[in-house]
């Protein structure tokens, strides 16, 4: 066997294998049921093609590395990544990510691992098996999908995050209709090529058809949009390069389907008939967006250079949030990403990752352009689907999250488009012990007369002894990386088990326990634990205190936390350290008139009625036509004897609301005084 072909083998075998389960797979018996599981099964399969090149590499004492631009652009990614994570005040969690998102260091540094090993897999093999691949995992995501439309749902679920009930395997509108978006200029080539029969042409095109009527059926605009660009990508490219149009007919159907286009954009921005559905759709999307990233460039202007972190966004979100938009929503709204990938970059790593990611994604698409210039026939369109795909993923990224089934597809099409648009060079670098290259063989020339000449026979490439102490350290070294990549897992099923066995509070309790002690950095499990042992049926609030304080240490930047301790150290009659804990949720968030006017109440309570009025104050500032501000900077002015005031107060909360609580009341002890 021949050492390097079957190690290549077998890694474009696994990186497809990957690519399926990421795709398709799930596991409910977790607390998240969906993209823990997902980004477990990427770092897996990552480890794996790792090993099997570290295999190759030890036998042949020679490392082949694929180098462009984008490849050194990737380097360069990996570096950023890095710097964002040490300037983070929350190291571990920027490793790890956060739960539900998994975009920390890991799983970043994978994805460009992945890029690598994507380009060097297809430097010198056409990467239409990796295409085939990606379509045959839409299928199922599609028909599951389909089947929630018309309310089919084998699974029973109770809880679903992000809007409709058709999700698919991603358990989120939004993801699932991304994924469909990208997939669908891949179903594009396949109908437009000519590599495969018809039957299986036509069911390309079904696919492609089913998966935009899955992705609108979800209710989420961003999958439909993509799909229809990356579509027309593709079929741009295959006009352009048919060998049967002329000149006239290419330039009239390219610019017949621009104008199309921008037809269809004027009248989605007009709200023209059918399409006013679709405007009011978008602009409902974008207002709730358009203050995610405003606050984004917010925080990056007061950290321009290095971020404030890896997956820190959320621990200054409301600190930076626009006044008006904590008026609107109050605590009732959150978010830990700006929504948009490349504002995220730069909030979390600052220049330094928002230009180096900026230039990953350029030379990518420098690679695409310069590909689709140098290929023909069936190469050439392959490559447009593949560009297709990215360019969907490109603008979906815009408005959306990198998810780890997502992402490693942004990252894997990246590489599948650097290594069949640029055919890389193959640098390689010898290490010791590596025995001599054998010399290239001469050509033979045809028998026959005027014959072609017979190509040839690649060389094996000459291998290096077994070294068992070599393989046995790659081995543990794999073992050990694998080991490390379970345990966010391992600490999802042990709170799922809680939540499946929560009427038993000792199984509940053990089960969030051991969640937090496996996973030692995330701040998740001991609130979960806190939030539990709160309940009335619980009822230890002592225990509870201590489980929210271990979750605000592991994330001191959390409100969320923050606001837990506060308010339980105020139940259990520890006025200092609630004192303590409101002035940190005061610094977490300076703006929300809930959080400003519970505050006002502890401070009312503390007997510090200046402070309590001018808290309040602050909250009738950000949202006056809350009546029940206006009571309680009446209650707080009271207290502190200014009678004018306070009766002025009252009386505004009145005229806003005469139910509203404790203003006719405030009203009436205020005459009674006088």
């Amino acid at each position: 066997m021949d050492v390097v072909p079957a190690t290549l083998r077998w890694q474009r075998a696994l990186l497809c294998a990957v690519l399926v389960v990421a795709f398709v797979g799930f596991w409910r018996s977790t607390y998240d049921v969906f993209n823990t599981f997902k980004a477990t099964v990427l770092l897996l399969g990552t480890i794996g093609l790792v090993a099997l090149g570290a295999y190759r590499v030890s036998r042949t004492r020679r490392l082949a590395v694929p180098w462009n631009p984008a490849v050194a652009a990737a380097c360069v990614l990996a570096i950023a990544f890095i710097v964002a994570t040490l300037v983070s005040p929350t190291p571990l969690l920027s490793v790890v990510g956060r739960p539900g998102r998994h975009t920390g260091l890991a799983m970043y540094l994978a994805y460009l691992v992945l890029f690598a090993i994507t380009t060097r897999l297809h430097a010198e093999a056409k990467p239409a098996a990796l295409a085939k691949t990606l379509l045959g995992a839409a299928a199922p995501v599609t028909v599951y999908g389909l089947l929630q439309t018309i309310g089919v749902e084998p699974f029973g679920w109770q809880a679903v995050e992000g809007g409709p009930q058709v999700f698919s395997t991603f358990g989120n509108a939004n993801f699932f209709a991304a994924f469909l978006g990208i997939v669908a200029p891949l179903a594009t080539w396949g109908a437009l090529t000519t590599t495969w029969s018809a039957p299986w042409r036509a069911g390309s095109a079904a696919l492609g058809v089913l998966a935009l009527t899955a992705a609108i059926a979800s209710n989420s605009l961003q999958g439909p949009a993509v799909a229809v660009v990356g579509a027309a990508f593709v079929t741009m490219v295959a006009i352009g390069g048919s060998p049967t149009l002329s000149r006239g007919r290419k330039a009239g159907f390219i610019g017949g389907g621009a104008a199309l286009g921008v037809a269809g954009l004027i009248a989605v921005a007009l709200g023209a008939g059918p399409f006013a559905p679709i405007r009011a759709g978008l602009v409902s999307s974008l207002g709730t967006r358009t203050p995610k990233w405003v606050t984004a460039l917010a925080i990056w202007r007061d950290h321009p250079v290095t971020g404030v972190g890896l997956e820190r966004y959320a621990d200054h979100f409301f600190a930076y949030r626009p006044a008006s938009l904590a008026a609107e929503t109050g605590l009732r709204r959150t978010t830990d990403t700006p929504h948009d990938i490349p504002l995220d970059m730069l909030v979390n790593g600052g220049l330094v990752l928002g230009l180096a990611y900026l230039a990953f994604v350029g030379l990518t698409g420098w690679a695409l352009v310069t590909g689709l210039r140098r290929t023909t026939g069936d190469d050439r369109l392959l490559l447009a689907g593949l560009g297709g795909a990215w360019l969907a993923y490109q603008l979906q990224s815009l408005v959306s999250i990198d998810v780890p089934p997502i992402a490693a597809l942004h990252y894997v099409l990246a590489g599948a488009i650097v290594g069949l648009g640029t055919r890389p060079e193959l640098r390689l670098f010898a290490l010791p012990g590596a025995p001599p290259l054998a010399a290239p063989e001469p050509v033979r020339k045809g028998k026959r007369k005027g014959g072609p000449s017979a190509a040839p026979r690649p060389a094996r490439t000459p291998l290096a002894p077994v070294n068992p102490l070599l393989l046995g350290i790659l081995g543990g070294l794999g073992l050990a990386a694998m080991v490390i990549a379970v345990t966010p897992l391992r600490a999802d099923a042990a709170a799922g088990r809680a939540l499946r066995f929560g009427g038993d509070p000792v199984a509940a309790v053990d089960g969030y326990r051991r969640a937090g002690d496996i996973a030692s950095w995330e701040s998740r499990y001991p609130a979960l634990l806190g939030g539990y042992l709160t309940q009335p049926e619980v009822s230890r609030a002592g225990e509870a205190l201590d489980a929210h304080l271990d979750a605000a240490r592991r994330e001191p930047g959390s409100l969320a936390h923050a606001l837990n301790v506060a308010r339980l150290s105020t139940t259990l009659g520890q006025p200092e350290q609630a004192d303590d804990w409101w002035e940190r949720v005061l610094d977490l968030d300076p703006t929300t008139p809930e959080v400003l006017v519970e505050a006002s109440a502890h401070w009312l309570a503390r007997g510090d009625s200046a402070r309590a009025e001018e808290l309040a104050q602050r909250a009738v500032a950000v949202r006056d036509s809350d009546a029940t501000l206006w009571v309680a900077l009446g209650q707080a002015r009271a207290a502190a004897q200014d009678t004018a005031a306070a009766r002025e107060a009252f009386q505004r909360a009145l005229e806003l609301n005469p139910q509203v609580e404790g203003g006719a009341e405030g009203l009436a002890q205020l005459e009674g005084l006088a």
